[in-house]
Protein backbone atom coordinates (compact mmCIF):
# COMPACT_ATOMS: atom_id res chain seq x y z
CA UNK A 1 0.00 0.00 0.00
CA UNK A 2 3.19 2.83 0.62
CA UNK A 3 4.23 2.03 -2.19
CA UNK A 4 1.09 2.18 -4.06
CA UNK A 5 0.88 5.71 -1.98
CA UNK A 6 3.85 6.84 -3.38
CA UNK A 7 3.34 6.14 -7.14
CA UNK A 8 0.37 7.91 -7.17
CA UNK A 9 1.35 10.73 -5.32
CA UNK A 10 4.59 11.31 -7.66
CA UNK A 11 2.68 10.45 -10.86
CA UNK A 12 0.39 12.86 -9.73
CA UNK A 13 2.82 15.72 -8.39
CA UNK A 14 4.38 15.13 -11.99
CA UNK A 15 1.64 15.24 -13.88
CA UNK A 16 0.45 18.55 -11.80
CA UNK A 17 4.13 20.08 -12.47
CA UNK A 18 3.90 20.49 -8.40
CA UNK A 19 7.44 19.89 -6.65
CA UNK A 20 7.87 18.95 -2.99
CA UNK A 21 8.26 21.78 -1.52
CA UNK A 22 5.34 23.40 -3.80
CA UNK A 23 3.33 20.44 -2.63
CA UNK A 24 4.61 21.69 1.85
CA UNK A 25 3.31 24.84 1.03
CA UNK A 26 -0.01 24.39 -0.04
CA UNK A 27 -0.29 21.69 2.64
CA UNK A 28 1.04 24.43 5.02
CA UNK A 29 3.85 22.38 6.37
CA UNK A 30 7.45 22.40 6.62
CA UNK A 31 9.42 20.52 3.75
CA UNK A 32 10.63 17.81 6.81
CA UNK A 33 7.18 16.95 7.60
CA UNK A 34 5.81 16.47 3.93
CA UNK A 35 8.98 14.98 3.70
CA UNK A 36 8.25 12.43 5.96
CA UNK A 37 4.61 12.07 5.65
CA UNK A 38 5.41 10.96 1.92
CA UNK A 39 7.75 8.16 3.02
CA UNK A 40 5.27 7.08 5.40
CA UNK A 41 2.08 7.87 4.70
CA UNK A 42 0.34 5.93 7.85
CA UNK A 43 0.78 9.51 9.92
CA UNK A 44 -0.93 11.64 8.18
CA UNK A 45 -4.16 12.59 9.00
CA UNK A 46 -7.29 11.76 7.20
CA UNK A 47 -7.74 15.76 6.94
CA UNK A 48 -4.52 16.12 5.92
CA UNK A 49 -4.93 13.23 3.12
CA UNK A 50 -8.20 14.47 2.00
CA UNK A 51 -6.29 17.82 1.61
CA UNK A 52 -3.37 16.40 -0.45
CA UNK A 53 -6.25 14.60 -3.12
CA UNK A 54 -7.73 18.01 -3.28
CA UNK A 55 -4.34 19.54 -4.35
CA UNK A 56 -2.98 16.47 -6.42
CA UNK A 57 -6.64 16.33 -8.06
CA UNK A 58 -6.94 12.81 -6.97
CA UNK A 59 -9.71 10.55 -4.76
CA UNK A 60 -9.02 9.29 -1.79
CA UNK A 61 -10.00 5.98 -3.45
CA UNK A 62 -7.59 7.00 -6.21
CA UNK A 63 -4.60 7.70 -3.83
CA UNK A 64 -4.78 4.16 -1.69
CA UNK A 65 -5.89 2.02 -4.27
CA UNK A 66 -3.52 3.35 -7.11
Amino acid sequence: MVENFKRAVEYSMFHNKITKKDLSDYMNMSYPTMLKYLNDPGLLRISDAKRLCSILNLSLTELINK
